[in-house]
């Protein structure tokens, strides 16, 4: 860690897969793609109503678990998977995304998990790894669709409040129309998140410190970019 608290950015990487920006005539080289989530139904019900609307070559090549496992047990689980793929002899995963929150987690454990996972990159051939996470928690990405989330750190007990009010109905964690809830924002989505969490990366506040901030659009827009019309 650097003078005053700070953390070189550069431990964090921010991943650029641009604003679906695509050469004429050309689509992303289809890969496989594995998503793990800490929880079981919020995120993978998310991500899998994206996954739904991709191009069929596309749909079979992104795999989606929820685990229900924290933070210190995720990433050896990812390996598991990762090693039981190798041994079935199948394709290996292009880009591994571990989806996570901060929640209640000590300072160390979450800024060290979020360290592991941009290390693993590359070892014993298991693709890359990004980190899709946030602080608090997951419901801030559906926020994000709606303003800039700017007014300082949000508890994760206020997020269903502030849903509410956006959504003009009653918000229920797990819901599983969430995607097609908010799929004609997901854009703006982007842009709010990308530049909230490049700001605080300039200032080089350590990733726990990071209230309200998600990476969550990076994989958001990896999985759309492959849309021929992005929603």
């Amino acid at each position: 860690m650097s003078k005053a608290g700070k953390v070189p950015s550069a431990l964090f990487p921010v991943k650029d897969t641009g604003a679906f920006r695509r050469i004429v005539g050309q689509r992303p080289k289809r890969r496989f793609y594995l998503i793990v989530c800490e929880g079981e139904e919020t995120e993978p019900n998310y991500f899998e109503a994206i996954r739904r609307c991709l191009p069929r070559e596309m749909v079979k090549r992104v795999t989606i678990q929820g685990t229900g496992r924290n933070t210190l047990t995720l990433l050896s689980y990812v390996e598991k998977l990762i090693e039981q793929r190798r041994v079935q002899n199948l394709p290996p995963f292009y880009e591994i995304w571990v989806v996570m929150d901060r929640d209640s987690f000590p300072a160390e454990v979450f800024d060290s998990a979020i360290r592991q996972i941009s290390q693993r990159s590359g070892e014993r051939g298991a693709g890359k790894w990004f980190a899709a996470w946030s602080n608090e928690a997951f419901e801030l990405w559906y926020l994000l669709h709606f303003t800039d989330q700017t007014g300082g750190p949000i508890r994760r007990e206020d997020y269903a409040a502030k849903l509410t009010a956006f959504l003009a109905r009653q918000y229920t964690k797990n819901a599983p129309d969430m995607f097609q809830l908010l799929k004609d924002r997901p854009l703006g989505a982007i842009q709010r998140a990308e530049r909230g969490h490049r700001i605080m990366l300039r200032q080089g506040i350590p990733c726990h410190q990071m209230n309200p901030a998600t990476t969550v659009y990076q994989l958001v827009r990896e999985l759309l970019s492959y849309m021929d019309n992005p929603i």
